[in-house]
């Protein structure tokens, strides 16, 4: 008979082999979510052959992402394919500390004191009537042209064109800034390579210079945008410096297109599988809110968050100890059935369904109620304008080898 210390052996062992499947094989990458569904049952909280802690469950991952002692640390993070000492050689790395995403309090306090006016509810909704002219121009070309490439010919123009109109970029450096946006956030997967590495330093150079540059301009002529008010935005003597305007910049636009950008098309492409839904949808749509909602729940475009514990931490009854790395993986708790009943269904009138997509606690994300209202705007205007709405090829349809920032790469789509 196998002992207690042999049974959690051998779960301990399972779960390590379905992390490894999720992380590294190109089945987990294209489908987490038996593999999150597995890990759940085995173990709630798990500490991994590697040495990082993985929680899954609703509640303890949104009591730990809200614990005092669940900090940031991009060194630790990070460590495992670049030591401390070789930082400055990356430029995707030397970035990490400027930027708000990786800071604790009292930094990341100041910088979200000096950032948060942008993002206020009624400043986001004065901007509802030009995401509203946006998406109509963008669906006033998929009426000319009868098809296109749902993420190349929408779901990634609308949010660069409201975060670029936000900061005043122009919408002519758009379309150079997406690919090497793209290549700097790939360094939130886990188990880059040496040559991953690269790519993503070569994006975040690009990016810093571009930044760095429009910086420079604005200070010398400000102009009715969000980068010129950071510029001059104050708390009694302190302001941002000029590497925080660019990492404020790198992660305001970063965050704005591909979070959103993966939103729309991991929200597009739930619909199109689940035709009843959009029927349903397309027949109410005062539902586009809720809706939106279970798309977030259904196919995060965010998936995990890493944090570093400064403090233990107790989740599901199991002593995670200070200084230990922890995933937490919100697309798990995004399928827990503690919290939703049958969380393998997606349901657009789904009710009392909230979501860690955009984390939660003091990291919560400015932009949430921007994304929400781009697709909310998208999603109504689509279904309204285009009743025929379908594939065009559903067998092209690929996610990105990507975990973390999931996201579908082409979604070619018709409207008869």
């Amino acid at each position: 008979m196998e002992t207690e210390t042999e049974r959690k052996t051998t779960v301990a062992d399972e779960v390590d082999g379905v992390l490894a499947e999720l992380f590294l094989t190109p089945d987990g990458l294209r489908d987490p979510y038996p593999r999150y569904e597995r890990i759940q049952e085995l173990a709630a909280v798990h500490h991994t052959a590697l040495g990082h802690w993985v929680v899954t469950g609703y509640d303890d991952v949104n009591a730990f992402l809200r614990s005092q002692h669940a900090l940031k640390d991009p060194y630790r993070v990070f460590a495992p394919w670049v030591g401390k000492d070789d930082w400055q050689d990356h430029a995707a790395l030397r970035r990490l500390p400027n930027i708000m995403l990786w800071a604790n309090p009292p930094d990341h306090t100041r910088l979200r004191k000096l950032a948060g006016f942008a993002f206020t509810n009624r400043a986001v909704q004065a901007m509802r009537p030009q995401v509203t002219e946006m998406v109509e121009r963008l669906a006033d070309r998929l009426e000319r042209e009868g098809s296109l490439d749902y993420m190349k010919d929408f779901a990634f123009p609308l949010p660069a064109m409201a975060t670029g109109r936000m900061l005043g970029i122009p919408d002519a450096d758009l379309s150079s800034l997406q690919g090497p946006m793209r290549a700097f956030q790939d360094i939130y997967e886990l188990g880059l390579t040496p040559d991953d590495l690269a790519e993503c330093d070569k994006g975040a150079q690009f990016t810093d210079d571009y930044f760095s540059g429009l910086v420079e301009e604005r200070r010398k002529n400000p102009g009715d945008d969000l980068l010129s008010a950071l510029i001059a935005a104050k708390d009694g003597e302190d302001k941002l410096s000029q590497g925080e305007l660019i990492g404020m910049c790198n992660l305001l636009f970063g965050a704005g297109f591909e979070t959103t950008t993966n939103l729309l098309g991991n929200g597009m492409l739930a619909l199109l599988r689940h035709p009843d839904q959009m029927d349903r949808l397309r027949a109410d749509l005062s539902l586009v809110p809720g809706a939106v909602e279970e798309m977030l729940r259904y196919d995060s475009p965010t998936q995990l968050g890493n944090r570093v514990t400064d403090g233990p931490v107790e989740i599901a009854g199991v002593e995670i100890p200070v200084g230990s790395s922890v995933v937490a993986l919100v697309g798990a708790a995004h399928r827990d059935p503690r919290r939703y009943p049958d969380p393998t269904r997606f349901d657009v009138t789904r009710a009392d369904a909230p979501v860690l997509s955009f984390s939660s606690g003091i990291h919560y994300c400015l932009g949430a109620s921007l994304a929400r209202m781009e697709a909310q705007i998208a999603f109504t205007t689509l279904l309204r304008r285009f009743p025929g709405l379908r594939f065009d090829g559903e067998d092209t349809v690929e996610f990105r080898p990507r975990l973390t920032l999931r996201g579908v790469e082409s979604l070619p789509i018709a409207i008869g």
